[in-house]
């Protein structure tokens, strides 16, 4: 498997994101998870594994890609999403980039999931990130440089994913911090702005989301 991984799963997939995405990932493997079969399908993209009990995918797609040799065909009485074994199987088979679409959407308790993957994939070395129409989607546990003219949106917005997230240090944004610490009830961290070309967050302990966000 190759470094990078793009996972198109079965949320919101919107079709100009989902050729943008694509093109800036042009060598990347490509894994299609359920409903975000449907989507590479009706794009004429093949993916290069597909993993899924297909209950979300219509029945031409699961009848298509379930007698495919590259399919991995779950039980849908199981203990994990999709989108999280596509995660798992991509972290087993050396991926150090994954770039997950479809990831969010308007099932709030799969997109409350797939947060907690990108933590899961911190937490095991692996750089992740969720891409929407309007959000790019990250988390830290030491330090990220943001670059102004690359940026996905106006904002940026740090939430905590731990309780408590300590020295918490801000440069080069409209609202700066020095060794702060943010704490999961407060929305401190909502609609920053880049002020600099490049902008530096620091944390030293916790997780952090970073949101860069459109209106």
């Amino acid at each position: 498997m190759k470094d990078t991984v793009i996972i198109i799963t079965g949320g919101t997939v919107g079709e100009k994101t989902f050729h943008t995405i694509l093109k800036m990932y042009p060598d990347a493997f490509r894994i299609g998870v359920d409903h975000g079969l449907d989507v590479m399908d009706a794009n004429g993209i093949i993916p290069d594994i597909a993993i899924g009990d297909f209950d979300s995918a219509c029945p031409n797609t699961k009848e298509k890609y379930q007698k495919l040799h590259n399919t991995i065909l779950l039980n849908p009485m199981k203990d994990f999403t999709d989108t999280h074994v596509a995660v798992q199987y991509a972290m087993d088979h050396g991926a150090k980039h994954i770039v997950m679409l479809g990831a969010t959407g308007t099932r709030l308790d799969h997109v409350q999931g797939n947060f907690a993957l990108l933590k899961l994939c911190r937490m095991q070395g692996v750089d992740a990130v969720i891409y929407d129409g309007n959000n790019k989607i990250r988390m830290i546990d030491s330090t990220l440089t943001l670059i102004k003219s690359r940026q996905y949106g106006k904002y940026v917005s740090l939430i905590p994913y731990s309780d408590i997230v300590t020295g918490v240090t801000l440069t080069g944004f409209v609202y700066n911090l020095q060794e702060a610490t943010m704490i999961k009830e407060e929305t401190r961290g909502i609609s920053n702005e880049m002020r600099e070309e490049e902008c530096h967050i620091t944390i030293k302990t916790g997780y952090l989301m970073i949101m860069e966000t459109k209106d």
